[in-house]
């Protein structure tokens, strides 16, 4: 391994380091955005319906999302335990994305089937992809570091992501005759990006991995994890509320931009194109309040703005004639709460591993990845089902004008509904037990285990 264990690391690393957040993270902002009113609007689901296909599939999740971690733990090749990973998953994570918005007439089966293969390749690379993250470095201001990196690409592909697929669906529908080809086309273009992208990081972290000896693990270590490391169950509980809260506003966004706002295609690229380019300006503000306060400050303060801006924003905007404070909109707290949840949050996860390391003796960052990575599509996946749930309650019919009741309850699913989450959210980041100061301390401690040395955990007993 090139780095020292509080090394820098060089600038080029940590730049090719996030190019799979950006294949991944187009990948995945395609499915949360688009995919449920794929569904609904191209393929005719209903949306009750269709909300639930990403439920079905998460619960293989139940299996995958651990069991990668966890044998990525313990796999013992020349090239690392994690790299190999994303080499393999490169390939096929392409070819789901094309078939994920390929409407072979197939039905309901077919969908939840493309949802699970989609599920399973992105977990194959980015599980080990964010365990490797950990590994890279264990400095407390480095992680964050390497986690903005990760957050300009992700935020980069995402405004593509967001702004552009309508736009090629609509030409690519145009030259092959029919919108349904359309999709299909658009989606393997993003598909090969993808595969790039991973191959990218894969190469360019080649010498970064760790090899420890292997975790060894029993099936009840799942549940160890959150029931021992306390640490741990506070950061989960951030984690999942905060998801479910921005899941709200990116799934429900193409709704309210249709139907509220009245936006065409390119009017709803630009849309998103605004929200995602004034989230670029946020990663350096976020960025510095974590360096400067701590990353659990920084997602009080932030989330606070998203969330009290979101209440100011469900009462002010009901239909175009309010189109100067949406445009607000966009550029404050739906820009925040477009890079703070993930940003923070992958900065938050690396530090547990430190807390477990010192609990078990070993390093098991696939194991808490794994974890959180299927915390975070069953947060999604309910989201989703909720979302489609409240759609049908309200009354809502693709491709018609709206009733007013349909309005409101898109409204209240954009603005209102994050809310309901960003709440506990806040709370529990209040008191969580883990700050900069205490996991200096931690490494400190276990630098000295290491040695074989005597060393007094008193000063952060409320990790555990």
């Amino acid at each position: 391994m090139k780095n020292l264990e509080k090394g820098k690391l060089p600038f080029w690393i940590k730049l090719g380091y996030g190019g799979l957040e950006g294949g991944t993270s187009s990948a995945w902002n395609l499915v949360y955005i688009f995919f449920l009113y794929f569904l609904t609007d191209a393929v005719g689901i209903n949306p009750a319906l269709a909300g639930s296909v990403l439920m079905i599939a998460t619960l293989w999740d139940a299996f995958t999302d651990p069991a990668i971690g966890i044998i990525s733990d313990n796999l013992k090749l020349k090239w690392g335990r994690r790299r190999p990973f994303l080499l393999i998953a490169a390939l096929p994570f392409g070819i789901t994305v094309w078939l994920l918005f390929t409407d072979f007439h197939l039905g309901f089966a077919y969908h939840v089937a493309m949802v699970i293969l989609f599920f399973t390749f992105f977990t194959m690379a980015n599980v080990p992809y964010q365990a490797l993250g950990a590994e890279m470095t264990q400095d407390y201001n480095e992680r964050m570091s390497l986690v903005t990196f990760r957050s300009w690409w992700m935020q980069i592909f995402t405004l593509v992501s967001a702004s552009l697929p309508l736009v090629f669906v609509d030409i690519f529908g145009k030259a092959l005759g029919n919108m349904s080809a359309g999709w299909s086309a658009m989606a393997a273009m993003f598909g090969a990006m993808s595969v790039l992208l991973i191959l990218l990081t894969w190469r360019t972290t080649r010498g970064y991995e760790l090899f420890p000896e292997s975790t060894g693990f029993r099936f009840r270590d799942i549940y160890d994890v959150i029931r021992q490391n306390r640490t741990f169950r506070y950061t989960l509980g951030v984690w999942v509320f905060s998801i479910v809260a921005l899941n709200f506003v990116v799934s429900t966004a193409i709704y309210f931009f249709t139907y509220v706002m009245g936006f065409g295609e390119s009017m709803m690229g630009m849309a998103f194109g605004v929200l995602i380019a004034a989230s670029l300006i946020y990663l350096p503000i976020i960025d510095y309040v974590a360096r400067k306060k701590g990353k659990r400050i920084a997602f009080i303060v932030f989330a606070t703005f998203w969330g009290v801006l979101s209440l100011v924003f469900v009462l002010t905007i009901a239909g175009p004639q309010d189109s100067t404070i949406f445009w607000i909109s966009l550029v404050t707290g739906g820009a925040v709460s477009a890079c703070m949840v993930y940003m923070l949050g992958w900065a938050m996860i690396p530090d547990i591993t430190e807390v477990d390391e010192l609990m078990s003796g070993q390093r098991r960052e696939g194991l808490y990845f794994g974890v959180m990575a299927f915390i975070q599509k069953i947060a999604s996946a309910v989201t989703l089902q909720l979302i489609g749930l409240i759609l049908a309650w309200v009354g809502y019919q693709p491709d018609i004008a709206q009733t007013s009741e349909a309005i409101w309850g898109i409204r209240i699913l954009m603005y209102a509904a994050p809310v309901v989450f960003l709440i506990p959210a806040i709370i529990i980041a209040y008191y969580l037990p883990m700050t900069r100061e205490k996991h200096q301390a931690l490494c400190d401690i276990l630098k000295l285990k290491k040695e074989n040395k005597e060393y007094d955990i008193t000063p952060i007993k409320d990790l555990f």
